[in-house]
């Protein structure tokens, strides 16, 4: 159970951090493009601020969200300042988006008028239909909110994430925006997006030589990606039993996240978990070294890392060592907290792995 936490938490990396930059990774086809004409705005209804029906001149924000988005209502106060230092020169038009069903129209009201002024600019729901979720967020490859695309004269400019529009609005407005860099940069983009979910279905489906293969494939074409990907490539490496996961987990971390104890501790464990079947044992003095620097980074009071740390000296055969890492790490287990009780159990039970290891000598 331990080991599939921890594993849970690597792939949770990768996609936050190997791909929130560039939405998430998805098989489907993206038909809406950077540079395309924006799809009609076809809503079930305006529920605050003036309708607005046609897109085909001046600058837009076509914003999805939905009551139930954290990081939209995160945004929503954002978008509003971005109204107000626009306002005459660009609408703003906030769609609520995967709640079509009409026992929500009530709720998105009471939540728009519990915003107030915070969410001051138009606001519509998405009918029955989902003409919106379809024409828009399906067909650009957006799987998650809040997402904005910014339109200007009918055309789509811009797609993102809407606190990272700031930038490209003001160029927009002021005429010195280049679309087609932009549109260039997206297909770049979505190319990507599609290579790496291949990647993430072949591994999900056991096909870790496939996986492995395109994830190098994307790192030859942008290797500035490594800080995002170098954490999926070495979980695919350590999945695969690859003896050469050990020589790139150090170089990573000592390259990429020698200041990040999450990302060290999920490369160290990676070479100490059960789980992975290495052809050959891996050096565990370097899940040692790895391990040891997130302990220090968290003053060895991260119970899940002293546990990592623990384990790596034991396949190293230090079981007295083991133990006393371990000893410390079971001392750190208190009721409640983050830690569930079963993986507490398990941190406990290696204890007593490690013990009767020492007596059997």
């Amino acid at each position: 159970m331990h080991s599939i936490i921890r594993v849970a938490a690597m792939t949770a990396l990768f996609v936050t951090a190997g791909l929130s930059a560039y939405g998430q990774a998805t098989a489907q086809p993206v038909t809406l493009k950077v540079g395309d004409t924006a799809p009609p705005l076809r809503v079930d209804q305006w529920i605050k601020g003036k309708p607005i029906a046609d897109l085909s001149k001046g600058v837009y924000v076509v914003e999805f969200w939905a009551t139930w988005c954290g990081p939209c209502r995160t945004s929503i106060p954002h978008i509003t300042e971005l109204a107000k230092k626009y306002q005459g020169k660009v609408a703003v038009a906030g769609i609520s988006v995967w709640e079509q069903d009409p026992s929500n129209v009530k709720h998105v009201k009471d939540f728009v008028d519990e915003m107030g002024d915070k969410m001051d600019y138009s606001v519509a729901l998405d009918g029955t239909a989902a003409a919106m979720a379809e024409t828009w967020m399906k067909a650009a490859g957006q799987n998650g909110i809040p997402a904005a695309f910014i339109v200007k004269d009918g055309k789509i400019q811009w797609i993102g994430h809407p606190m990272g529009m700031d930038k490209p609005l003001e160029q927009i407005v002021a005429g010195s925006y280049d679309l087609k860099k932009q549109a260039a940069e997206d297909a770049a983009r979505n190319a990507m997006q599609s290579e790496l979910a291949v990647a993430v279905q072949a591994m999900q489906k056991g096909d870790h030589k496939k996986a492995l293969e395109i994830v190098d494939k994307v790192l030859a074409k942008n290797p500035a990606m490594e800080p995002q990907l170098g954490a999926f490539k070495f979980d695919i490496m350590a999945s695969m039993g690859d003896p050469a996961a050990a020589q790139y987990g150090l170089k990573l971390s000592e390259k990429r996240y020698w200041d990040q104890p999450m990302q060290l501790n999920q490369i160290a464990w990676g070479l100490v978990d059960d789980e992975n079947k290495f052809k050959t044992k891996p050096d565990y003095k370097i899940a040692i070294k790895i391990a040891k620097r997130a302990c220090d980074l968290t003053k060895d009071q991260d119970p899940m890392i002293l546990d990592t740390l623990a384990y790596a000296h034991f396949k190293n055969g230090e079981v007295s060592k083991a133990i006393e890492v371990q000893e410390r790490a079971v001392a750190l287990l208190v009721s409640g907290g983050e830690i569930d009780e079963e993986t507490k159990k398990e941190i406990r039970d290696r204890l007593e792995m490690f013990k009767k290891a020492a007596k059997k000598g």
